[in-house]
């Protein structure tokens, strides 16, 4: 298809060259014979959009810019539209959308895992309403809303409207938690199922020279980034929360959560730099080089398995298990998961063609178009598994490193439903294979309703607050964030539960209250429609 293309533009020139002596030579051919009707074998012109592509400065120099390269020039030679690709960088990107949006330069496809940004959008009636242009106009796409009605419900809004497109993941485990059971095995402990347990285990880990070197130089468990957002799991303090069928803010979770974090702090047994942690570099350290005990991080990405490899390299004769959150008294949870649906976009309510939009859309949901992006040509860039998914034959191949940016319509869900990455593990590389098997025990730790994802729905799938309480939230949040990083370094000067009592005070004070009431109603309203945390397990 790629060749016919080519081939394809010289034809077309000439069409065009044909056509103009056609009008020159007003309606008759030099043969005195009528002329023909132009443009009959002329192929019709590809409409045109712009569409916003992440650039994360990642893109190798020899594979080109995010918005030319390999990838974006198959698009434009094979698409029925021609795409121009607007950089936005990801790590400011919905700056970057209202600047273009007050200027009145948006791209016609807006790019966003911000939930509240694209709510935003669709209240300031700046993303358009799709159905009648999904219905009139598409194919592919239009399938994909058929059969995956989870899908559908997610992009459609209250108001009836779908302003939304999505991809289909499959329910894939993201956050795990990380043990060295060969610090268990020194010490003779068993892998803790509590939260109690996980505590002792810590401390022991902390203080009982697990490495057997003759130092005091071990910490038990990270208090930084993935692991801090693991322990409030644990506890369930994702407020709000769910509780006798009511959304609730759960105010007893936080001082849990809290409380165990203070204990770890006071016993000595976390980096007592950890409030300067705040990318989670230095606890990573600490795990590589074989002095942290337990470890919470990403499992669903190559890079995380680079750490696993540098890891071993350092320690060779470690074990190493993805273990389950241990439960506490709220139940057993699990924690940040990619979610079997994601909404990745809005298509801009000025968009000059939206029907070339839609042959866009339509183009990146097809699953050869995505193979393609993603893994390139079989036999040359791919091999295919048992299981009938392309495997790269490069694990880390740089021409694939990236593309993800141009293929926002990828469904992992066509293709195993896992991370793209884990179909081109090469078993008979021994790290490999040992992360293939942490990854296999996340996935059975951690995407069972019986530890179910503790928050009501996944923070990107939430609604939009009014503005006035958004305002409310940013502030108090920030403060009552400050409220509890005091208490877990301040010893017994300070408590956990006279922390909460101060936190609570703030938020009643700053107007919380009208948030915790807008939940409530909200939740009462739209539990029969909503998209929520038992909809991620459905099928």
């Amino acid at each position: 298809m790629e060749n016919e293309k080519r081939r394809r533009g010289p034809l077309a020139a000439a069409g065009i060259a044909l056509f103009s002596v056609s009008v020159l030579g007003c309606s008759t051919a030099p043969s005195g014979e009528p002329a023909a009707e132009s443009g009959r074998n002329e192929p019709a012109a590809k409409g045109k959009l712009s569409a916003a592509v992440y650039d994360r400065g990642n893109v190798p120099p020899d594979q080109g810019t995010i918005q030319d390269n390999w990838a974006t020039r198959w698009i434009n030679e094979t698409a029925p539209v021609e795409v121009e690709f607007v950089p936005i960088p990801r790590s400011s990107d919905t700056d970057k959308y209202n600047t273009l949006f007050a200027a009145g330069s948006a791209p016609d496809i807006v790019w966003s895992y911000g939930a509240e940004f694209k709510g935003q959008l669709i209240t300031q009636r700046q993303a358009m309403p799709l159905e009648n242009l999904i219905d009139e106009s598409s194919t592919t796409y239009k399938k994909l809303l058929e059969d995956n009605p989870g899908l559908k419900k997610l992009t459609t809004a209250p108001d009836g409207h779908i302003y939304q497109v999505g991809r289909m993941n499959g329910l894939q485990p993201n956050d795990a938690l990380f043990i060295r059971t060969d610090w268990l095995k020194a010490l003779n402990l068993a892998v803790p199922q509590t939260t109690e347990e996980l505590f002792e285990v810590a401390k022991a880990f902390a203080s009982q020279d697990p490495d057997g070197n003759g130092a005091n130089d071990t910490y038990g468990i990270a208090l930084s980034s993935v692991t801090h957002a693991l322990i409030d799991a644990m506890f369930g303090n994702i407020s709000p929360v769910v509780e006798n069928d009511e959304l609730v803010n759960a105010w007893d979770r936080k001082q849990d959560a809290l409380d165990f974090k203070k204990r770890l702090f006071d016993e000595g047994i976390v980096d007592k730099d950890f409030l300067n942690d705040k990318d989670g570099s230095k606890a990573k350290e600490h795990w590589v080089t074989g002095k942290l005990g337990i470890y919470g991080g990403s499992i669903d990405g190559i890079d995380e398995m680079q750490v696993f490899a540098t890891f071993m390299d350092n320690n060779s004769n470690a074990e190493v298990l993805c273990i389950p959150l241990p439960a506490s008294r709220f139940g057993q949870f699990s924690g940040s998961m990619i979610p079997p649906i994601q909404v990745v976009g809005i298509v801009n309510a000025n968009a000059k063609d939206p029907a070339a939009v839609m042959k866009y859309i339509d183009f990146l949901s097809d699953k050869a178009n995505m193979t393609k992006l993603a893994y390139g040509d079989e036999g040359i860039d791919h091999t295919l598994t048992d299981e009938g998914f392309p495997a790269l034959k490069q694990t880390d191949n740089p021409k694939f490193s990236w593309t993800n940016d141009v293929n926002l319509l990828y469904s992992p869900a066509f293709f195993g439903g896992r991370a793209a990455y884990i179909n081109s593990l090469n078993l008979d590389n021994p790290i490999e294979k040992a992360w293939l098997e942490l990854y296999e025990q996340a996935s059975e730790n951690y995407l069972n309703p019986d530890r179910p994802y503790p928050g009501f729905t996944f923070l990107e799938f939430r609604p939009v607050m009014p503005k006035e309480l958004s305002m409310i939230a940013s502030t108090v949040n920030g403060q009552i964030d400050n409220i509890l990083k005091k208490a877990i370094v301040s010893g017994a000067s300070y408590t956990a539960e006279q922390a909460i009592a101060e936190a609570q005070q703030a938020w009643k004070q700053a107007g919380g209250e009208q948030i915790d009431a807008w939940w409530k109603d909200w939740y009462n309203a739209n539990k029969d429609t909503a998209y929520l945390t038992k909809d991620l397990y459905s099928k």
